[in-house]
């Protein structure tokens, strides 16, 4: 019985080398795994598209900012107004400045929540313009990088990172090369 399980094992392991000897060559032909880290938002920062969202986007809160401010100045007047009045102006006049008061306090809420919805929806739209925009470009870097695996550099999820796989750069190089419009063919000369 012994000499029957010594055959066995003997078998067992001759099957176990050849396996290893002939699976060796393929997990060897397998390269290991590439992976390149991207910093989206500074490469949204960055990129043509992105200085342009950001420009668009400040315009737009300043002229919000600005309606505002004439809403509130128009508030303060009114209320300026039931101040130097209180004593000499008729109940009837003071309820309708109060009234006043209140319908552009009303407006100017409502004009608030219009543009920060506004904002966020010309902010969104932007966004995703540009991670379309950014698709064939993260496509064409893996390609030509060899990566397996792209991920996003963000704070408390990426614990560590080392400068060889963060590919920011180099995004944000070829962002600026996509954004640049081809020449425009001249004109033949007509002669």
């Amino acid at each position: 019985m012994a000499n029957s399980t010594i055959k066995w094992t003997g078998h067992g392991l001759a099957v176990v080398a050849w396996l290893c000897i002939s699976v060796a060559p393929a997990l060897a032909q397998e390269a290991p795994v590439k992976i390149g880290v991207v910093d989206v938002e500074v490469l949204v920062a960055e990129s043509p598209q992105g200085k342009e969202l950001q420009a668009r986007l400040e315009s737009f809160q300043a002229e919000a900012q600005q309606e505002m401010q004439r809403m509130q100045e128009q508030a303060q007047a009114i209320q300026q107004r039931i101040s130097d009045g209180a004593n000499t102006l008729s109940d009837d006049r003071l309820s309708e400045l109060n009234k006043e008061l209140e319908d552009v306090g009303i407006a100017l809420r409502r004009y608030r929540d219009d543009k920060q919805r506004e904002g966020q929806k010309l902010q969104e739209e932007g966004l995703m313009g540009i991670e379309q925009m950014l698709q064939p470009v993260f496509e064409q870097a893996r390609e030509e990088l060899g990566l397996d695996l792209v991920i996003n550099r963000v704070p408390g999820v990426v614990l560590m990172i080392s400068d060889r796989v963060d590919i920011t750069a180099l995004m944000i190089e070829r962002i600026n090369e996509a954004a640049i419009p081809a020449p425009s063919p001249e004109a033949p000369d007509s002669d």
